[in-house]
């Protein structure tokens, strides 16, 4: 902190480009090659391009309204300064149902999935129900004991989550056959448009890198070069993976949905290969769910203590002093999902539900401007007027023209529902006051 209170503007491009790099990369990328390939075949390089410019598009809207609204609450707080309560709260319930518990369960089905190669077991449907329910319950109780222990685990699992990926590229790249990856044809726009809507879901978590905006050195200059440095990472590494995967398995790619990166280790390193991707993959996926334990239910919470949601939920544990009724609430609905779904619809519903958010952050970006809405310091500005934005907001919706039926109304449902639920309590706020007005 400086002498005045303000926070100290030491972050330049380079820092920012590694916070966005470690938020994006996860336990997604363990299990979407396989799938990827199947969905685009051979022109997964067209669908991580678009992917890498519709992220740079969303982020640099994230990045101006960051820099113009600095309350709690990321998309939820931009969205709701931008277009009132009710998109707030859609967006809100949009954040911590879709992509908080909905990517969790699809994140624990390819766990339980990974240890089943080595459990065949948990392959059954009640082992497999019961390896959910135990895991969702020892991260919960992770979390309620208090949030000092949740955030150790994350940080040691953190940092192991990149070494076998690395590794993996490192022995990979020089065994790749290379007319196994060149493109051979080009898909049609709605087939492209499901492979970009499907990996997409990697891409889900870049977001809270641009919760240091305040620390940022220059910050015209240092978001768009960071974040341009970041996706040039992420992308980078994650398509080197699928050249791997790809130069390696070849036509059996499209076949390994659960586990395609330990296949491919397995063809290159043999059996202590395949192990070592599975324990990453076991150790990454654990990892990012308990640290969306720690931070999703505080939604809930939040919500709670507003008002918006039953009462229960913004309980505090009287030893640990964490929400440990919403901790419970959330961990609860994730392993439904998980025991009720599968990853590839999971996902999907995870990243609709983050593009439909990230539709109206872009265009919050328009009415920020319109109004006038800053912050005491000038704000972020992107370059081009209207255009990233406007490009931004259409890109998401493009990809989201290509849900199924089945997907559409899932989302429509989740959307529908979480307006009738904020016009309930709105009701109950407004006939609470004229019983209050009209009582002596």
């Amino acid at each position: 902190m400086t002498e005045s209170g303000a926070l100290r503007r030491t972050l330049g491009p380079v820092t920012l480009a590694l916070i966005f790099t470690n938020g994006i990369i996860g336990a997604g990328i363990f299990a979407l090659p396989g799938l990827v390939a199947a969905a685009l075949g051979s022109a997964t390089a067209v669908g991580y391009a678009i992917c890498a410019a519709l992220v740079v598009l969303i982020f640099l809207c994230f990045a101006e309204v960051g820099s113009r609204v600095h309350d709690s609450g990321g998309a939820y707080a931009y969205v709701e300064r931008a277009f009132g309560p009710f998109a707030g709260f859609i967006a809100a319930n949009l954040m911590w149902f879709g992509v908080g518990a909905c990517v969790d369960a699809a994140l624990a089905d390819v766990l339980v999935s990974t240890l089943a190669t080595a459990l065949p077991v948990l392959a059954q449907p009640l082992p497999r129900a019961l390896a959910l329910i135990a895991l969702f319950a020892f991260m919960a109780g992770v979390n309620i004991t208090g949030v000092k222990t949740g955030a150790r685990l994350v940080v040691a699992l953190t940092v192991l989550k990149l070494l076998p990926l690395l590794l993996l590229l490192v022995v990979g790249i020089p065994h790749i056959a290379w007319s196994l990856v060149i493109p051979s044809s080009m898909p049609s726009a709605s087939t492209l448009g499901r492979g970009v809507l499907l990996l997409m879901f990697a891409f889900i978590g870049g977001e809270s890198s641009l919760s240091a905006s305040g620390e940022l050195r220059n910050p015209s200059r240092t978001v768009p070069l960071g974040l341009l440095m970041g996706v040039a990472a992420v992308v980078s590494i994650y398509f080197g993976l699928q050249l791997v995967a790809e130069g390696v398995l070849g036509a059996d790619l499209p076949q390994q949905t659960t586990t395609p990166l330990a296949a491919a280790a397995a063809q290159l390193m043999g059996p202590w290969g395949r192990s070592l991707l599975l324990g990453a993959v076991s150790l990454s996926i654990f990892g990012t769910i308990n640290g969306d334990l720690l931070v999703s239910p505080r939604c809930l919470y939040a919500a709670a203590k507003d008002g918006l949601l039953p009462a229960p939920l913004a309980k505090v544990h009287p030893r640990f002093q964490t929400p440990y009724v919403a901790i419970l609430v959330f961990a609860a609905i994730a392993c439904a999902l998980a025991v009720l779904g599968a990853f590839k619809p999971l996902a999907i519903l995870g990243t609709a539900s983050v593009l439909l958010v990230d539709v109206f952050v872009c265009l919050a970006v328009l009415r920020l401007r319109q109004r006038g809405v800053q912050t005491a310091d000038a704000p972020f500005v992107i370059p081009g007027g209207p255009l990233v934005p406007i490009l931004g907001a259409a890109v998401c919706v493009w990809v989201l023209t290509n849900l199924s039926r089945d997907e559409l109304l899932g989302l429509s449902a989740l959307v529908f529902f979480s307006g009738g639920l904020y016009l309930r309590v709105l009701r109950a706020r407004q006939l609470k006051a004229a019983r209050a007005a009209r009582s002596p």
